[in-house]
């Protein structure tokens, strides 16, 4: 198997991709995928080989992707707009052979000498490939062979690799590409998540392409825009996190701007239930919510074939095994909080290079431990209540304190730092920084810009005499918090 060959069968004259004015269908773009297959190869990159792709939501990208799958290359998907030492400190962890900057990426050529990796750009190498022969070869592989390795902070704030299998993928997209309401190839998907993140990857873009589904690309969000693509281009599918559901209400735009849509759903963070039904007034549907971490590819739970409770991520979808614990690994009774423990064939492989902490979250027999705090109903709808591991969840992006933590630190003026996260109207939540020592809020805000993604910058900052001491880190967020 080899998830390359999710964009071949497909009616060669079909649209696959829209960016822009720009149209492929399915039998240009395997053309384009067979080309860059052919570059690559020239470049020396081979089976196994870890290619980071540094572009956004755009046609590069995706045909990267296909490209480096079916060599049995390994794509590493990084956010574009990442610093050079965000970048560093991931690139250390993936060890890749080569970075692929596409559009969204050419601020990455800029500091392509702090990477010590070469940066190839894929506006140059599209424009060089008009003679070259395509090459449609697609390696065969197992399906616990890895597919793509997804960076992620966790909560040391120290970069990991997540490690994906095409089997772990290809078990979402089947699931989603079957049952009673499945993806099909006459959805048009817009594609606003980010392709960096699980949730862009393998619901949205990979999904779509393997049921010869449309996706219409926008690179990054902005609301009205969003409204524009999904009136012309009559979207069907639109996945968002809840602050774009959010910005998406506030919008300027006919009520009948989603009146294409027949599927909508919520990812990444709780949906707020006004929010819910604000998006059900205006534009006359019910959005799904859904459950689910990069470790699990990303999906463990959902609302679509269900009834909707606003205020639930829906229900354990076939062929996933969920239980809710106590601290002691005792499963709770119906209505009782416990921890989410997952198994399922979406699970990943682990943490590249990082048996400890692949250790602290994964059992032998499969069981992911996610740190996520739950409630089932008697109907079997779970609840998302509370998170044991310190994390912000910034419009759906994931920021570990200990990361933000470890950058103020760096500040010569900073003495001590403890970060955590506030309810934001715009954003679900913010970053807030407490910090002792004499540093100035600009003098942190320019340091922190040199250092941070935006989303993962504090956007409140508390000067304190002394911060509280506790045996354990959380303990004293709580009390911040408070």
């Amino acid at each position: 198997m080899n998830l390359a060959t999710v964009i071949e069968r497909h009616d060669a004259s079909r649209v696959a991709l829209i960016e822009g004015d720009q149209r492929v269908t399915y039998g240009e773009f395997r053309e384009r995928v067979g080309r860059l297959r052919t570059q690559l190869k020239a470049l020396g990159v081979d089976r196994s080989d870890v290619v980071v792709v540094a572009a956004g939501n755009e046609i590069h990208f995706a045909t990267s992707a296909i490209a480096l799958l079916g060599i049995g290359a390994i794509p590493m998907p990084l956010n574009p707009s990442s610093t050079s030492s965000e970048m560093v400190a991931k690139i250390a962890v993936g060890k890749p052979k080569l970075i692929l900057a596409g559009k969204g990426g050419q601020r990455v050529t800029g500091y392509a000498g702090d990477l010590d990796v070469e940066v190839i750009d894929l506006v140059e190498l599209d424009a060089a490939s008009v003679d070259v022969e395509p090459d449609h070869s697609v390696v065969d592989l197992d399906p616990s062979d890895r597919a793509f390795y997804m960076a992620t902070s966790g909560v040391s704030g120290s970069p990991k690799v997540a490690m994906l299998s095409h089997g772990n993928l290809d078990w979402v997209q089947n699931l989603l590409v079957t049952g009673d309401d499945p993806v099909t190839s006459d959805d048009v998907m817009l594609g606003v998540l980010p392709f960096a993140h699980i949730f862009g990857l393998n619901v949205v873009l990979l999904t779509s392409l393997r049921a010869g589904a449309c996706v219409v690309l926008q690179r990054s969000f902005d609301e009205t825009e969003g409204l524009r693509l999904i009136r012309e281009h009559g979207v069907t599918l639109v996945s968002g996190a809840p602050p774009m559901w959010q910005r998406w209400l506030a919008a300027d735009g006919p009520d009948d701007s989603m009146a294409t849509v027949r599927h909508a759903s919520s990812g990444a963070a709780a949906l707020p239930v006004g929010v819910f039904e604000q998006v059900r007034d205006r534009f006359g549907f019910e959005i799904k919510q859904g459950y689910g971490l990069t470790e699990t590819s990303p999906v463990v739970t959902m609302g679509r074939d269900h009834p909707t409770r606003p205020s639930s991520v829906g229900k354990v979808v076939d062929g996933v095994s969920v239980a809710l614990v106590d601290m002691s690994g005792r499963p709770v009774d119906v209505g009782d909080e416990g921890e989410v423990v997952v198994r399922s064939p979406g699970v990943f492989l682990g943490y590249l290079d990082d048996q400890d902490t692949t250790d602290s979250v994964l059992t032998a027999d499969g069981w992911l431990w996610t740190g996520d705090v739950g409630i089932f109903d008697e109907d079997g709808y779970l609840y998302l209540v509370d998170r044991i591991k310190d994390v912000v969840i910034v419009s759906g992006f994931n920021v570990y304190p200990a990361e933000v933590e470890n950058v103020l630190m760096k500040h010569p003026e900073v003495t001590g730092a403890i970060v955590t996260g506030s309810d934001d109207p715009d954003t679900g939540e913010c970053v807030v920084a407490h910090v002792t020592g004499s540093a100035t809020q600009s003098s942190l805000e320019a340091f922190v810009a040199e250092h941070l993604s935006r989303y993962k910058r504090p956007t409140q900052y508390h000067f304190l005499d002394v911060l509280p001491i506790a045996a354990t880190g959380k303990a004293i967020r709580r009390e911040l918090r408070s």
